[in-house]
């Protein structure tokens, strides 16, 4: 069994539509139906997203080995960070106040003071300070600072800084006209 395979039977056993997991992830429908007919694989960075959004493992998608298992149930929480990270965090993480010189492979819940690297999954605060890479899923709160690649699925909140991200450079900085006040 491919990896498509294993993704259409979890994605039936739990009665969504290729629509419902397509939204889930942030991708289209198409996607999801390449994946599913072994037409084209899905991209790493989704991973953690498809083994959550269809209660499995990271396992199991790839080798088919792995009993299905309640990830949100043994996703790790780290709460408060404060200071510097250099190694990739597995799991949620709370307030960031620091730098985080590696990849979250999950959500942020608190606000980033600091900066990080990719981020595989949404920041529920506001973003002072840069990223490095890519957030996978959305900021919500405000961003003041940089994200130098791209944001998913969109800031919800203000933009006091820019985006650079798909050969796009989202400079939000209010700039005054000569006689504005």
């Amino acid at each position: 069994m491919q990896i498509g395979e294993r993704i259409k039977a979890k994605r039936k056993e739990l009665n969504l539509t290729q629509e419902d997991l397509a939204s889930k992830l942030g991708v289209t429908f198409q996607a999801v139906s390449k994946w599913e007919n072994d037409t084209s694989i899905p991209d790493i960075s989704l991973l953690p997203k498809i083994a959550k959004a269809l209660n499995t493992t990271y396992d199991y998608l790839l080798d088919g080995l792995e009993e299905e298992c309640d990830v949100a149930a043994e996703r790790a929480f780290w709460g408060e960070i404060l200071g510097d990270v250099t190694e990739d965090i597995h799991g949620d993480v709370g307030k960031i106040v620091g730098n985080v010189k590696a990849d979250i492979y999950g959500d942020v819940t608190g606000n980033i003071t600091g900066s990080a690297n990719n981020i595989f999954g949404n920041i529920e605060g506001n973003v002072v300070g840069d990223i490095f890479g890519n957030v996978d899923g959305y900021i919500a709160g405000n961003l003041i600072g940089t994200v130098h690649g791209r944001v998913k699925l969109g800031v919800k909140g203000k933009i006091r800084g820019s985006i650079i991200g798909d050969g796009i450079n989202v400079d939000t900085k209010t700039r005054k006209k000569k006689g504005d006040r």
